[in-house]
Formats: structure tokens, sequence, C-alpha cells
């Protein structure tokens, strides 16, 4: 089960493992259930929000994050990029995520390649890719068997719905889930996808409503 969240916040649901990624969307109710693992890809605020994070923990909740933002999260585990984790079965790989077209006014990307680690997540059988902040990276052109890709679409902190269509074509994943599209149509995104590349199927999300993977 996948549960958008809002934003770029989504729940995941693995047989009886609750997992939250880049917890922020949602209002505080969609946080009660709590957490056997939380990932967050990097530490800005609509992405790791530490009141979201403090609603879903337990004891036990395992956190990783990126090696940057792990400095700020008590007890967290820091995962890498080509790094990755087992938890209980489900397997976290660290994969690459960043800005190489969208930047600040003084020249700095805003997300570079050392804040972010985005994440696919093998279990059940299946590879669930979720791409965090990031532009179409030459990276993407690695990833192998995604059943499910979680892009982001919004054109002006991450790709737009454009490069995020080059990037399907990159990897080819079975389903795209699309997400952080602020302005942009996430149903013109799916017409232009599943249009495009035969065989793709896209997924649009609705906030607080649950998706059987």
């Amino acid at each position: 089960m996948l549960r958008l969240l809002g934003h770029a916040s989504f729940k995941l649901r693995v047989d009886d493992k609750v997992i939250y990624i880049d917890p922020y969307g949602g209002d505080a109710s969609e946080y009660s259930e709590k957490a056997d693992l939380i990932l967050s890809t990097h530490e800005h605020g609509d992405h790791s929000d530490p009141d979201k994070i403090a609603l879903a923990r337990k004891d036990s909740t395992v956190i990783i994050t990126s090696t940057k933002n792990s400095a700020k999260i008590e007890g967290s585990i820091a995962l890498d990029p080509d790094q990755k984790h087992d938890f209980e079965g489900i397997i976290i790989h660290g994969v690459p995520g960043y800005n190489v077209r969208r930047f600040r006014d003084s020249g700095d990307p805003f997300h570079p390649r050392e804040i972010q680690t985005a994440f696919v997540i093998e279990a059940k059988g299946k590879r669930i890719y979720f791409a965090g902040d990031t532009d179409f990276i030459d990276e993407m052109k690695d990833l192998k068997d995604i059943d499910y890709a979680l892009l982001p679409i919004d054109g002006k902190y991450t790709m737009d719905p454009k490069e995020a269509l080059d990037a399907v074509g990159a990897f080819m994943p079975k389903k795209v889930v699309p997400m952080h599209w602020r302005e942009q149509s996430p149903e013109d995104f799916k017409k232009n996808v599943e249009k495009t590349h035969s065989g793709v199927k896209v997924l649009i999300p609705k906030p607080s409503v649950d998706m059987e993977l």
C-alpha cells in the first residue's frame, strides 16, 4: 500500500511494517500510526519536518537519511548513494539525486549532490524508486528493473514534466507516480508519458487515499 500524504510525502506499508518517506505533507493525523522506518532524502523542511518525524517516531523506529541530515536527527542512520541498508528484509539502496539546471541567485544548486540521498526500496519482489528533489541526471540511466518510480515534476526546484518524461525514457519503469507537482498538471504528465513510452503506466496519487501496489 502506498499513500500520498501531500507534496512529496508518502506512507508505505510492507506487510505489517509502516514506512514514512520524506515526512512533511498532510496533517498530524496522517502520522498517528507509528513508524517502523522513516526515510528522508535531505534536510529541507518540506522533506524532513521535525514535528512530523516526532509524531511518527517510536523508540524502535529506524530513521535513514542523507549524511548531512543525519547529523541533525539523533539516532538516525546515514546512507550515502551507492550504499544500502537491510531493514528486516527490506533493502534500502541509496542513489544520487541533485540539481544540474536549477540554481539559487548565488549560483549554487538548490539541491547539491552532497546534501541528498534518493532511495530504491526493494521489498517483496518489487523495486520502488523515490527520486527526492532532483533534475534528470545521468545516473538515472543506471536504474534497473524499477516497478514504481516516484518522480517530482514541479519545474522550479526539480525537473519539470518534460525532463521527467525524458527520465522515464532513460530507465523505463513499469509504473510512474508523479509527486511534488506544485502548479504542474499531473494529468497532462500522465497523458504524455503513456503516449510517448508504450507500456509505462502513470498512477496519479490522491492525498490520503491508499493505492495498492
